[in-house]
């Protein structure tokens, strides 16, 4: 996720000092910078902690809404032990929103609806298995704000435009575009 994303969702942004904080004992933030962009991920020393930290109860003081709130947590982590689901099966990434959210980052200091190379969308997306974004991206094109198309000049292509390219109709499609056609 990116600080814009987490802001979004969760009223936070992961700073340099949060990163060193949390990542004090164990690695448990992986932060990449693309571009002027921080993305952030939990690593497997992340992962374990949060499973620990679902079933750990109530902080000592933790008062309304906190205290609610690892009620909450607490059960969802019963349920995860109980059912024997992973927490990265619980916690699925959306996978439209997630490139819908790197396109957005991509086109933020262009015209809304700018063409984006699928070759700079997909290192975004590096932690997703390749058929999973190809298959969403082929599941998206039946909207109506969503276009992928080849690339008109073949020759400026270069290799990486070519292994990013995703297949569609047996056609490699190189460009994506969101928003009003």
């Amino acid at each position: 996720m990116t600080n814009r994303e987490l802001r979004e969702l969760a009223g936070l942004e992961i700073t340099a000092a949060v990163r060193r904080r949390v990542n004090e004992d164990a690695e448990r933030i992986a932060t990449k910078k693309r571009g002027a962009v921080n993305t952030h991920q939990l690593t497997p020393a992340g992962r374990s902690w949060c499973e620990s930290a679902l079933v750990a109860g109530r902080p000592d003081g933790a008062k309304f809404p906190a205290g609610v709130l690892y009620a909450v947590l607490d059960n969802v982590g019963q349920y995860l032990a109980r059912s024997g689901t992973k927490f990265g099966e619980f916690f699925k990434p959306d996978v439209e929103n997630w490139i819908r959210a790197v396109y957005t980052e991509l086109t933020v200091r262009r015209e809304p609806g700018s063409w984006v190379r699928l070759s700079a969308l997909r290192p975004w997306l590096v932690d997703l298995p390749r058929g999973v974004v190809d298959a969403e991206l082929d599941r998206m094109i039946e909207q109506p704000d969503v276009q992928l198309m080849a690339g008109l000049n073949q020759r400026t292509l270069n290799d990486d435009d070519h292994k990013a390219a995703v297949e569609i109709g047996g056609e490699p499609r190189h460009l994506l575009r969101i928003g009003p056609a």
